[in-house]
């Protein structure tokens, strides 16, 4: 429990780092293309799919994506 408590210290103290820097742009740039990407193909695929007359049996349920988590800005840990 100790190392756990230990490990996630130091993820923590890097990770704090690498967001002051901003050198996490990039992966939360991926992540929200991806994102957008994703969501673009669900609603083309609900417009299709809604045009079209479908059978009971080849219905499927319909999924909406989440909106992403928004974390607000914190005062830095270090000084």
């Amino acid at each position: 429990m100790i190392r756990t408590l230990i490990f996630g210290a130091i993820a923590g103290y890097v990770g704090k780092k690498l967001y002051d820097e901003g050198k996490l742009t990039e992966f939360k740039d991926d992540l929200v293309g991806r994102y957008n990407q994703v969501r673009g193909d669900l609603s083309s695929r609900t417009s299709s799919s809604s045009s079209s007359s479908l059978s009971g049996s080849d219905m499927s349920p319909a999924v909406t994506p989440t909106a992403p988590r928004q974390t607000p800005s914190s005062s830095p840990l270090v000084s």
